[in-house]
């Protein structure tokens, strides 16, 4: 019965550090969002449209409202770009923001082989973001 306890109080304690964090921002909804008891941990994959250029925005976002930031990225085996961002709410919970793309979305621009994960800053995944959204922006033009 404690332990049923623990887990009731700590999900009522992630649902409400959640609604905390959340209430009066305009962040992407959350394409799926888990709240983790055992690692009183919040994992949020935001909705960000349909390509990694908005996805990886949307990620920008939500880690934007975050502190005590670290961050990484990796070529998945799967040919996959994955980002993940750790932080804090300002209540002091922990979160986690994640999401990515195909990689060869990210046109040449991440400098990872397959299986390859290292750190990355806010600025980096900013850059990328810029970048990728001005070659979207030449593709609409030539074509």
């Amino acid at each position: 019965m404690s332990a049923a306890l623990t887990t009731s109080s700590t999900m009522d304690a992630l649902i409400g550090a959640y609604r905390s964090h959340v209430l009066g921002r305009n962040l992407p909804d959350p394409a799926t969002l888990d709240l983790m008891p055992s690692t009183r941990e919040i994992l949020v994959q935001p909705y960000g449209g349909p390509d990694l250029c908005s996805r990886l925005g949307g990620i920008l976002v939500w880690a934007y409202t975050l502190t005590d930031l670290t961050a990484s990225w990796s070529h998945t085996a799967g040919d996959r770009l994955h980002v993940r961002v750790n932080g804090r709410t300002a209540g002091g919970s922990r979160i986690t923001v994640y999401g990515g793309g195909a990689f060869a979305e990210c046109c040449g621009l991440v400098p990872l082989g397959h299986d390859e994960q290292e750190g990355v800053t806010l600025d980096e995944l900013y850059t990328l973001v810029g970048l990728l959204r001005e070659s979207q922006q030449h593709e609409r033009e030539v074509a």
